[in-house]
């Protein structure tokens, strides 16, 4: 599906960067194919919690098991991994320690911050992103996990910072906004393995209008493409 939406929006791997949110494994069948998928130049992502878990498993080099009763592979999705290689894992896991858990974008808009779960309420983007760095056990639980914002349809924003895009909570009627905080995991792993009505993919250019990225889409995938350069907001 990804692939489909790289070939309609002319994706040119030379000039144009691919970000993701996070939750690049246990999302089907391919999850296993993460470490080439990140091994290509122009693809960036966060930290999920799908990964941070398994990163978490791994810790001192021990590389676990699980079966098929395991609640993470009944629950989550893990039900890929017992059967890869160790020298598979093994890479899988070194491409996924390696992802940064906030991502910031510099753009002729303003900046723009990419991060899996949410920037807790009450921060500005520069007191999340020290706090983030300083390792406090709080925020990160926050951006690997939280979904207060969301839940209560918080639409307060982040300021400091031009824009924030995040996934981790689907979804399931297209791009959500809060404030100055998008919510961009639309379900796909819902649509591509179950066809479930309201999930799809979501693709945007990262200056594109407001009123495009809230467009209402038919199909299963949502590709959001009309950039402009006039500023995002008061946010900035």
């Amino acid at each position: 599906m990804l692939l489909v939406a790289m070939r309609r929006v002319g994706f040119e791997p030379k000039v144009d960067r691919l970000f993701c949110t996070g939750d690049l494994i246990d999302r089907g069948p391919e999850s296993a194919r993460v470490a080439k998928f990140l091994s290509l130049p122009y693809v960036h992502s966060v930290r999920g919690n799908h990964e941070d878990m398994l990163i978490q498993l791994s810790e001192g080099g021990y590389i676990p098991t699980f079966g098929s009763e395991h609640f993470l592979v009944r629950q989550n999705g893990l039900g890929w991994w017992d059967a890869e290689p160790v020298e598979l894992k093994l890479e899988i896991l070194a491409a996924i320690r390696k992802l940064p858990l906030v991502i910031e974008i510099e753009t002729p808009r303003g900046i723009v911050g990419l991060l899996h779960a949410e920037v807790p309420l009450g921060l500005s983007w520069q007191q999340f992103v020290a706090k983030a760095d300083e390792q406090d056990s709080k925020v990160i639980e926050s951006l690997l996990w939280g979904r207060e914002r969301i839940q209560g349809g918080n639409t307060s924003g982040v300021p400091g910072v031009g824009r924030v895009f995040v996934g981790h909570t689907p979804q399931m009627n297209g791009v959500s906004r809060f404030g100055n905080v998008y919510a961009i995991d639309t379900g796909a792993i819902f649509a591509d393995l179950w066809d479930k009505e309201g999930a799809s993919l979501t693709m945007m250019n990262l200056l594109h209008r407001s009123e495009v990225l809230l467009a209402p889409q038919d199909g299963v995938l949502n590709l959001l493409d009309e950039p402009v350069a006039q500023p995002f907001g008061s946010y900035t």
